[in-house]
């Protein structure tokens, strides 16, 4: 009989299709997950994988047997999973970064009261989870709703308003929109798009939208601009805080609704669980 830990690594490297990722993912060094795939071809009789200086691919007979293992090991996981969890009540949650630090995790006290049985594990990433084959209740997403396979219910649509330090507009004319032209933009490195959005839809134009001060996320680019560093468009309910503490102000100035929202998502194919239905119903009443 196979190794069912070679047997675990191959499926592995079938899913991701990358030698480092399966490596991550099972635990150890690309280069033992090599010596897993050799013992595996020893053992079947068969060449599973190409070596050809740029990874580890499947080869025709690799791809058969990935094909008939199908996710017999995502199926495992998930027995082993539930069974460990057995008495434990658990909501597990996929979430994006911003979304997480800036409105939810300062919110969830007040689910945890109402829920105290419901023990959280919270997931950030940008990255779009698959609700059927990954171990997650369920998500909040970005985006326009349209995914396919998934139910959806929208918590909010974005909008864009300027928020900056108090002291920089200290002397000026806060009701003057030209008085941003003299300020430095914030830009998130993944959102490098919104303040010209902002900037089109206010009918004004500045330097730093091509240049100006990045942060890597927008998380980083209202500290900076708590610090006075310059201006950020950001949506006002993850700035609430910093507006009430007058940590931050926004200017009554053009607000620009967009087409995305943050939405609650879970796969239709698992059981709607007590803990995922009071955790949706909370978000809604709670947005």
């Amino acid at each position: 009989m196979a190794s069912l830990r070679a047997l675990h690594a191959f499926s592995l490297l079938a899913r991701h299709g990358r030698a480092s990722l399966a490596a991550e993912k099972l635990g150890v060094s690309p280069s033992a997950l090599s010596h897993l795939m050799r013992k595996l071809e020893n053992e079947l009789g068969a060449t599973l994988v190409n070596r050809d200086g740029r990874g580890l691919t499947l080869t025709e007979e690799g791809q058969r047997l990935a094909l008939s293992m199908g996710d017999a090991f995502d199926r495992i996981e998930e027995a082993v999973d539930s069974f460990r969890r057995r008495g434990r009540t658990e909501l597990r949650i996929s979430t994006v970064s911003t979304f997480a630090t800036r409105w939810l995790i300062p919110r969830l006290p007040d689910f945890q009261a109402s829920q105290p049985d419901v023990e959280l594990l919270l997931s950030a990433s940008t990255r779009m989870v698959d609700l059927d084959r990954e171990n997650y209740d369920c998500a909040i997403r970005l985006g326009t709703g349209n995914w396919p396979s998934v139910e959806s219910h929208l918590l909010w649509k974005e909008h864009l308003a300027v928020a900056l330090a108090p002291g920089l507009l200290r002397g000026k004319d806060a009701t003057d929109t030209s008085v941003l032209s003299g300020l430095r933009l914030l830009h998130s490195a993944s959102r490098r798009g919104d303040w010209v959005r902002w900037l089109e839809e206010a009918g004004l134009s500045h330097s730093d939208t091509k240049s100006g001060t990045v942060l890597q996320s927008r998380d980083l680019a209202i500290q900076a601009a708590i610090a006075g560093m310059g201006a950020i468009v950001i949506d006002r309910r993850f700035v609430s805080q910093e507006l009430e503490a007058g940590h931050l102000i926004m200017p009554d100035w053009t607000l620009v609704e967009l087409e995305t929202g943050y939405w609650f998502v879970r796969s239709p194919a698992r059981t709607l669980t007590r803990p995922v239905a009071a955790f949706r119903d909370w978000l809604q009443t709670t947005v």
